[in-house]
């Protein structure tokens, strides 16, 4: 199947709606994430550490939330589940109409507890819509539907607070949630329309984990992930140290995200042709690679703009890859919970991730990097013997 049919098969199935959604629903969300820390310092006139405790507090919830959420998505359906979850983003636009820190921790739990429904309710929607034949493709657009409206999302953002003021990027974000909410109501249909009944659901977590296969794919989820929060943490800073220069650090940020989300498409088109194997073990490898180059030249503006980069696409092209890979190891009533119990490991990998770093790189700029691309090589190690699992019981490719 060509590029073509393959896209055209993706918009005659019920992938267009929920990929709509990502989209609007990232440009939504993109102003709390985007403009939270200036918002407490200029409005609330309070330290950076209250705006990155909020973060951590969503952050940590969403991951938390991601497994019972996925529970919900197999028991009671993946719409109720994902409309749930974005009732998260009327709390994210309150965040900048109630000005009390108190109010703004309070919503931050909220929103914390339904990013943890909406991030496993619309990747659980993804696999059960998208077609198999196209679902490396419909990953990569899934993903890159988000980072464009989150892009757009925050550059509107910006315009809006300078020209009237937080509180109306508020009340914008919060009228939008509601004609979103409205739409998927109307144009999403529900992948399962009918109760789960509960003696078909019995498969629970504990069980999902004795799978070695299960186990396998949560570390290989968990580890490279572990890199990526090291890395969105410290080289934005590492090229500020290295140049001094607040344009060059804003602009590694724009080409690695370019960048990435073209290889994300590429990358999902080549699992569709050629199977996943592959790709991720390629991506993967990229990903180690880029790690341990990051580390030796932390101090090179150059080299930190290559391989960050590189790293980058490598990071985005095996989360890509998820969804297929969830698929290929689960039964249709639990593809949900094993979606929530993925986001959980990249949570708590990123929380761990940017700790280490933002601790580690006191001691050593190359350091937190060395020690983050071990877990990045054992990655490659995890895969070969998924791969070689799935290969014999003729699963996958």
């Amino acid at each position: 199947m060509n590029t073509r049919q393959s896209l055209c098969e993706l918009a005659n199935s019920r992938f267009l709606p929920v990929w709509l959604a990502t989209f609007l629903l990232g440009l939504l969300d993109a102003p709390v994430n985007a403009l939270l820390p200036i918002y407490v310092e200029v409005e609330l006139e309070a330290s950076p550490l209250l705006a990155a405790g909020l973060r951590s507090t969503f952050l940590f919830l969403g991951g938390c939330f991601a497994v019972p959420a996925g529970y919900f998505c197999d028991r009671i359906g993946i719409k109720p589940a994902y409309l749930l979850g974005v009732t998260g983003t009327i709390a994210a636009g309150a965040v900048f109409i109630l000005h009390q820190p108190v109010w703004l921790f309070a919503l931050c739990l909220y929103i914390g507890m339904a990013a943890g429904f909406s991030t496993t309710a619309s990747q659980a929607y993804l696999i059960h819509a998208a077609p198999r034949t196209s679902m490396g493709l419909g990953a990569a657009a899934f993903f890159l539907g988000m980072t464009l409206g989150s892009a757009i999302g925050s550059r509107l953002a910006g315009q809006i607070a300078d020209a009237y003021g937080f509180a109306s990027v508020g009340v914008g974000v919060i009228i939008g949630v509601f004609i979103v909410i409205t739409g998927m109501i109307v144009f999403m249909p529900e992948i399962s329309n009918r109760s789960i009944p509960a003696e078909e659901t019995k498969t629970n977590h504990l069980v999902l984990l004795a799978r070695p296969n299960v186990r396998l794919l949560l570390a290989i989820r968990f580890l490279p992930t572990c890199y990526w929060g090291t890395a969105t943490l410290l080289i934005p800073l590492l090229i500020y140290r290295a140049s001094h220069s607040l344009t060059l650090a804003a602009d590694y940020s724009a080409v690695s995200l370019t960048i990435a989300a073209v290889t994300q498409l590429i990358t999902g088109r080549l699992a569709d042709k050629f199977g996943p194997r592959r790709p991720t073990l390629i991506a993967s490898s990229c990903v180690a690679v880029s790690a341990i180059c990051i580390g030796i030249w932390s101090d090179s503006v150059a080299g930190l703009f290559l391989f960050g980069t590189t790293g980058a696409a490598a990071a985005w092209s095996v989360s890509t890859m998820m969804p297929r890979l969830i698929d290929a190891i689960t039964g249709p009533l639990e593809k949900g919970r094993m979606v929530g119990m993925a986001h959980l490991a990249w949570s708590l990998a990123m929380l761990g991730g940017s700790l280490w770093g933002g601790r580690a790189v006191e001691w050593d700029a190359g350091l937190p990097f060395f020690v983050v691309a071990v877990g990045c090589v054992a990655t490659v190690g995890c895969l070969v013997i998924f791969f070689r699992r799935m290969e014999r019981q003729q699963v996958i490719g």
